[in-house]
Parts: C-alpha cells; structure tokens; sequence
C-alpha cells in the first residue's frame, strides 16, 4: 500500500469517527429514513388540523379556551350602547391642494420668508407628531412654513398606527387617522411613519432614537394643535430666525447646561439630545399626562437648565382652523377667516380660536375634543372606531397618572417641591395620601 493509499484510508476512517462522535454528541436519530425525502412518502401524513387534538393546557384551558368545550354553556351578548349623534364629514382644510393639475411649490410658497443666509436645512429640524385630524395637523405645518420655517425641515412624524396605509392612499379624509402624504410633499415637507402607534412617552423617545440615527445634536418638536406666527413689524424677524438665535446661543460655552429649552411652555421645544439621553430618556410606563412632569422633573435634579423664550413669535394652541389655509401663506385672492368672519391682524385671529377650545360653556367643550372631529373610515384598513379609541386613551392617561404616583409617593405634577427628594427615590417612597381623599381632584 502507497504512503497516498494509507493518507486516504487514514482520513476516511477519520470521518466516519468524527461523524459518529458528533451524532452521539447532538443526540441525533441514527435512523435517517425519517430524514429522507424520498422515503417521507411512506409514512403516515399527520390528520388534518380539526381531527387533531388540543395541546393540553391544564388549567389554562378550562378558564381560557371554554369555546373547545361542547358542553359549555353560551355567554350572552350585551346590549349595544346608544348610538351617537353623525358626526358632521370634515371638509377639505387646503382646496387648492387638491386642484388638478396642482400648483407648484413655487407658487405655493411664493411669499414664505426666507431662512437666515448660510443655515444648512438639518440645523432646525422640526418634528411634529401626528395621530389624529388631518386639518389640525395641516393647519400647524402650514402656519410654521408661513413664520419662515423652511419646509425641508419639517418632519411630521405620522404615528397613526396604520403602517404604510396613508403611503398608499388607502385611508379617506373622515378616517381620523387619514394623513396626505402627496399633499405634504406638495410643500415640501417630509414624512417619517413610526413602526406602530406610540404612546406620547415611547413618541419622545422615538424622536430621541431619530435624533441618534440622523446625528442630530438638537432638534425642536412641536404639538399638532398650533397656529404660529411670526411676531408683527420687521418682517426680517420671523418665528424661525427667532427660535434659531435662541439656539445658536445656546451652543456656545456662555450658555448654562441645558436639557429642554421652551417656546410657549412645550408648545415648541428645543431639546439637547445627548442630555436627555443621559438620564434614561422618557418614563414610557407613565404613557401620556404626567411623564413631562416626571421628565423634566428628573432633568431638573440631574443639574440641567430648562428655560424659555416666550417671545420668539405668537403661539396659539387651537383645537379649530381657519376656513381656508391658502390664506396662511399669503396666496392673491385668499383672507385669513374663521367661521366667515376676516381678520386684519393674525394676533387676534388666533386669540379667537384659542379662546374656542378654552371655552368650556359652548357645546364642544373640552380642549381635546379635536380628537373626535372625525369618525369614519370603517372598512378601511386598520380601521378603530373612534369614541372607543378616545375612551382607551382616557384610560391609558389615568392609568399613566397612577403609575407616576406610585413611582413618586405623591399624586401631582409637584413632586419638585418635596423636601429632599431626588432621582434615586423613585419607587422607593410611601404613599403621602390615604385611598378615597382627593380622587383625580388631585391632578
């Protein structure tokens, strides 16, 4: 036998104990019929789906999955709630949008100011969250691009819940959750859906994770409900010249150590992404109302500054618009009106609209009832009806308001003026209230 002979026996021999080593070691069958495909044939196939038996589930089963059980007798259904009044169909907020063929942008933004010399598009990026009122939404993009906020800034972060549907074109005006992304690029305005629908903490967190992917040091957000303009007189000094000298010092060393900065409390807000990362980010199991009180709060304890300019322009927080947006951008042949009546004076305009979501005694009372304004959509994708969605909502928020206390030992956005409190004492402080006083009167 050749030296190549016994190499080649000495390997083969090699394998075979290899492999037997590594089957016996994985506890692999040694029966390799079943792993044959040309033999599988002979086998018994599995019965079909309903002839096969339930994995047993002990207890499980018995409480939970009663509809295996013949014998169990059936629930009745309940009544149905009454029906609500029909909710009148929203009309179309910006018809020009909407014409065949459509203006060009340039048409459209002929007399939107221009952004200060030199400012690259990413250094004011602008996110404002959207879920619910297509108008609402519409309206507060359209007035930020009329106080000279370049549109390329602009991102409406889409946080319906209804994956690519709006993309497609596949929901309809009285969807409350129905967004026109054709209508946004129409300004030039971008659009970024998040993954599923967000709580307002997981939201803030979100804009915080598309900060870190886009690199962005700062950013503003801003809530949907708002009409803005830029302050009267020098038409040089615009709402977006104003809040970006705001930011432009506070990037230099004069500046304090700052976390948010604020425009109309946190109608507009400046964040500083890197300090708001360094202390964990929102609280997203306090899911709405009460996390900015523990937000801030606890920046506040980390050492961080958070101030505000009240006067970089005139800030409304509206729960109506204007009977047309073309006049918002200044377009020949359109007025600023609402409800038919024209105003000169964009000031008083949205003093009027603010006064009407805080006007109690009218028969829309209540600040958010904007949320409501649309019920439609059924038979579209992704479709919830809209009073029991709201009804959810309310209940996530006291649910939010319960978990902050808990965490805090105290039922209130106050938590700042307990002695001697800090960041290390959540979770770990007794209740300084007795079931039964207070109730919500508390909050």
């Amino acid at each position: 036998m050749t030296s190549r002979s016994r190499y080649r026996l000495l390997f083969a021999v090699s394998c075979v104990l290899f492999t037997y080593s590594f089957l016996n070691h994985h506890k692999f069958p040694l029966n390799f019929d079943i792993l044959w495909p040309d033999q599988q044939s002979s086998r018994r196939s599995a019965p079909p789906i309903e002839e096969r038996q339930q994995v047993p589930l002990a207890s499980l089963e018995s409480s939970f999955f009663t509809w295996s059980d013949p014998d169990a007798p059936p629930i009745p259904k309940p009544p149905y709630k009454p029906e609500l009044e029909e909710s009148p169909p929203i009309p179309d907020p910006f018809p020009l949008l909407s014409e065949y063929p459509a203006p060009p942008k340039k048409f459209l933004l002929q007399h939107v100011p221009k952004p200060p010399r030199g400012q690259s598009k990413e250094e004011a990026p602008l996110l404002i969250g959207f879920t619910r009122n297509w108008p609402l939404l519409l309206q507060c993009v359209t007035s930020y691009i009329a106080a000279g906020w370049p549109p390329s800034s602009i991102y409406v972060v889409e946080n319906t819940g209804t994956m690519f549907s709006n993309r497609q074109g596949r929901l309809t005006l009285q969807n409350p959750f129905y967004l026109n992304h054709t209508q946004l690029g129409m300004l030039g305005v971008n659009v970024i859906i998040t993954p599923t629908l967000l709580t307002f903490a997981q939201l803030q967190n979100f804009y915080l994770w598309t900060a870190l992917n886009r690199n962005w040091d700062y950013f503003f957000w801003s809530h949907q409900d708002l009409l803005v303009f830029s302050p009267p007189g020098d038409p040089s000094s615009t709402l977006y010249s104003n809040v970006l000298s705001v930011m432009q010092y506070l990037k230099t060393p004069a500046a304090p150590r700052w976390a948010h900065h604020f425009f109309a409390y946190d109608h507009l807000t400046l964040v500083n992404t890197a300090s708001v990362l360094s202390t964990g980010g929102w609280d997203t199991q306090i899911p709405f109302y009460s996390t900015d009180c523990d937000m801030y709060t606890r920046l506040m304890w980390a050492g961080f500054w958070q101030g505000e300019s009240p006067d970089v322009g005139r800030i409304f927080d509206v729960k109506t618009v204007v009977d047309d947006f073309a006049a918002l951008l200044s377009l020949p042949g359109y007025q600023a009106s609402f409800n038919g009546t024209v105003y000169e004076d964009p000031a008083e305009l949205g003093e009027v609209m603010q006064d009407v979501k805080y006007n109690h005694s009218n028969d829309n009372s209540g600040r958010n009832t904007w949320q409501l304004r649309q019920r439609g959509g059924q038979d579209e994708p992704f479709y919830r009806d809209a009073v029991g969605f709201e009804v959810g909502t309310q209940m996530t928020i006291e649910l939010g308001r319960k978990v902050f206390a808990e965490k805090w030992g105290h039922r209130g956005c106050d938590i700042a003026l307990m002695e001697g409190i800090e960041s290390g004492d959540a979770w770990r402080l007794e209740r300084d209230w007795e079931e039964g006083d207070g109730g919500e009167d508390s909050w």
